[in-house]
């Protein structure tokens, strides 16, 4: 029988309440011309609400909330949003979560909000702000009854009026304007693609009294992803492409609308855009300053030096003058926002950062391969510690997390959802199942075609590997996974039988069903992912762990937002009733004010709860001789 001396029975001061507040979210940098610095937190002790906060250069230190709390700075184009904000000269613009308007806030005086369009049915994202014509260009998602419109707009900002400036296109990203307003550049794509398989890259000429139309520049008759356009401030156009393999920059010759590397690198620069407006690489003195996304950890380099060495992962990269701005994290740290003087070397943490817990308490992620599979995999294992205890010679149970996306990734820095595990006595094993961001074009286009089989060979590859290496207990191994990890966390436990329970969080029961009612952005992404659900559809119930549920033998605990609309509540209610019917163990919590992820502290701190209270039950029936028979 377990005490409280066995492997995930420990106890910790770590609380849920800890583990979720510390889980602050910073994003959407950007630098002023005089160097103050701006930022968005996303805030979980405040309903997930995103607030945009500043530090003036001349008082380092002294922090400034500037949204007014009945605002929240959220886009919900594309359902996953993106840059919500821009800067002018004496104001900012935002995107405000509620109604998905756009405000104008003041930067002096009263700092009033002023709301400038007035669009229904109309959503806004990336806002830039284009200085000659004193007017915002921005993209708008229409939701009209024939469908959703995606289009690059004009937007006054004397009286809201809105003109299209771009349309035909199914989807459009990353609009940038040269600092002389003559020239808008972008990305757009169309169906039946994503923005990480096959994208075209355009510019317009705004200083033609006609405009003829946006002029392709590259990825119009290949298959290559482009993302993250970037004008220097010398007018010099960057755009970062895949067709190497490898997610890297080049530049753009106008004349002849040919791209050139800015040193070729075999990792990739940007990870896979499911938000627009991320931005990853800027030039300083006349060098380019970019992420270098590593297995190991990622760098911020600059003239082929590490700029930032005590951090190893970065995004929304800034940079003015000779400031870096960058978001950053490490193994021992929390996210925070840093800023570093390329020419100095200085390196300060503006917000966030440092650790709640002590340096022997802190797990390490310890990067590591698996290559029993077809090809090898990733992830980082996090081994327990807690200084009250000693794992001695004793296995420990392991929790395998599978992120979403799929084609997204994890990454090795500290956090406390995954302390929250070690804490008490769990290995963690954090997956870059193949078909995951951060490792090559190959290693992501692994999944086409194979989700639910190359990731649950991934899966199977890595529990192994851990077992052989007597770092776990074979008996008490868990899943659990969001969204897209939750349908391959169901995916593992109908294939494999080495499971003690598992969970899954809003995760997709039935991709056919799923296919028939998704949003505009990945209503074709499945066709890539399985195949044509049409000609396809056997495949489809094969793959379907709600078609496998008589496969299914360990117990299952479910959360899900009631709010979804990306996987929708009745595919959770279905495979739980479904499960039920065959008398497995069952647990199954949904949140009425909950969407598609968690954004509410309340709601977060009842996920961890219930679900260690679920694997703890588990392993004490199996103890006890009561539970399901494990492989041997």
């Amino acid at each position: 029988m377990p005490n409280s001396n066995s492997p995930g029975f420990w106890s910790s001061s770590l609380s849920e309440a800890d583990a979720i507040s510390a889980g602050v979210e910073y994003s959407q940098l950007q630098l002023s011309k005089k160097g103050g610095l701006y930022w968005v937190e996303q805030r979980p002790n405040e309903g997930g609400r995103c607030c945009i906060c500043f530090e003036s250069e001349s008082q380092p230190g002294v922090q400034h909330e500037l949204t007014p709390s009945e605002f929240s700075v959220q886009s919900k184009v594309y359902e996953y949003g993106g840059r919500s904000w821009a800067l002018l000269d004496d104001a900012l613009v935002f995107v405000n979560a509620s109604d998905q308007q756009i405000y104008r806030q003041r930067l002096s005086g009263s700092c009033d909000v002023v709301q400038i369009t007035n669009q229904p049915n109309t959503r806004y994202i990336e806002p830039i702000w284009d200085e000659t014509r004193d007017r915002l260009i921005s993209i708008q998602e229409l939701h009209a009854e024939t469908g959703v419109i995606n289009r690059i707009v004009t937007i006054s900002l004397s009286d809201g009026s809105v003109e299209v400036l771009v349309e035909g296109a199914d989807f459009y990203s990353y609009p940038v304007i040269n600092a002389q307003g003559s020239v808008l550049a972008f990305v757009s794509w169309n169906h039946p693609h994503q923005p990480w398989t096959s994208t075209q890259f355009s510019y317009l000429d705004l200083t033609s009294s006609e405009l003829d139309g946006p002029i392709p520049i590259a990825g119009h008759n290949s298959e290559e992803a482009l993302s993250q356009p970037y004008f220097s401030p010398e007018g010099e156009l960057y755009v970062v492409t895949d067709r190497s393999g490898w997610w890297n920059i080049y530049s753009c010759n106008f004349n002849s609308c040919e791209l050139s590397p800015v040193g070729t690198e075999s990792c990739d620069m940007i990870s896979a855009p499911w938000q627009s407006g991320l931005t990853h690489y800027a030039e300083i003195s006349s060098k380019v300053v970019s992420i270098h996304h590593r297995h190991e950890g990622a760098e911020v380099m600059l003239d082929g030096v590490s700029l930032v060495p005590d951090f190893n992962y970065f995004k929304s990269l800034v940079a003015v003058g000779s400031w870096v701005c960058v978001v950053a994290a490490a193994k021992n740290q929390l996210v925070s926002v840093v800023k570093v003087n390329a020419v100095t070397g200085q390196v300060r943490v503006v917000a966030g950062g440092g650790s709640p817990l002590n340096e022997s308490d802190c797990s390490l992620a310890r990067p590591m391969s698996f290559s029993k599979a077809e090809s090898a995999c990733f992830g980082y294992f996090y081994p327990p510690a807690n200084a009250k205890y000693s794992v001695d010679s004793a296995l420990t149970p392991l929790v395998v997390f599978l992120h979403g996306g799929p084609t997204a990734a994890t990454y090795p820095v500290l956090n406390m959802k995954i302390q929250y595990w070690t804490q008490r006595g769990f290995s963690v094993l954090d997956l870059n199942y193949r078909g995951s961001s951060n490792y090559g074009r190959t290693y992501r286009n692994c999944l086409q075609h194979q989700w639910g089989v190359v990731e649950v060979e991934d899966i199977q590859s890595a529990i192994d590997e851990l077992v052989e290496l007597g770092l776990v207990d074979k008996g008490a191994v868990f899943v659990r996974g969001n969204s897209s990890g939750g349908f391959s966390a169901l995916s593992a436990v109908y294939q494999l039988d080495c499971f003690a329970a598992a969970a899954s969080l809003y995760g997709v029961t039935d991709p056919l069903v799923l296919d028939g009612c998704t949003h505009k952005f990945e209503s074709n992404y499945l066709h890539w992912l399985i195949g044509d659900p049409v000609a396809e559809e056997s495949v489809y119930r094969e793959r379907a762990p709600l078609d496998n549920v008589d496969r299914i033998n360990c117990p299952v605990i479910f959360f899900q937002g009631e709010k979804d609309r990306v996987v929708l509540p009745d595919q959770t209610r279905a495979m739980e009733n479904a499960l039920k019917s065959r008398g497995i163990k069952v647990e199954a919590y949904y949140f009425p004010d909950e969407a598609h992820g968690f954004r509410v502290a309340d709601t977060a701190e009842v996920v961890l709860k219930k679900e260690l209270e679920f694997y703890r039950s588990e392993m004490n029936m199996h103890s006890t001789g009561c539970g399901p028979s494990f492989r041997d």
